[in-house]
């Protein structure tokens, strides 16, 4: 679902990012959802946050949405930060991966970078 619409080209921004969330929360992947890159993606593949509660879940989003808003560089050029927390369903010939939860933040409500 999500893992196919990130495209494959990454700005260095994204990348350092990514690298300093996989630090701060273990493994994540962070991408744009579209082609014109105004959704910023940011999903933890196989997460221990999928098992816990919404409200636990949401908080961590929301902490990530602005580490995000707070260390981007881009962060002013995007409509929106979606946080997804996925888990891992074996099959017969592939793992699929499935979202157990996604919350999106606009920059409306992260509001502006904080120092």
């Amino acid at each position: 679902m999500l893992l196919l619409a990130l495209p494959a080209c990454r700005d260095e921004g994204r990348g350092q990012l990514e690298n300093e969330l996989n630090a701060r929360y273990g493994m994540v992947i962070v991408g744009a959802s579209d082609s014109l890159a105004n959704d910023l993606v940011v999903m933890f593949p196989s997460s221990p946050f999928a098992d816990r509660t919404d409200a636990e879940r949401r908080g961590t989003a929301r902490k990530v949405a602005e580490y995000v808003r707070d260390h981007y560089p881009n962060y002013k050029g995007i409509d929106k930060v979606t946080v997804a927390f996925l888990t891992k369903k074996e099959t017969v010939d592939d793992t699929l991966k499935h979202v157990a939860a996604s919350y999106t933040f606009t920059r409306a409500e992260l509001g502006s970078p904080q120092p």
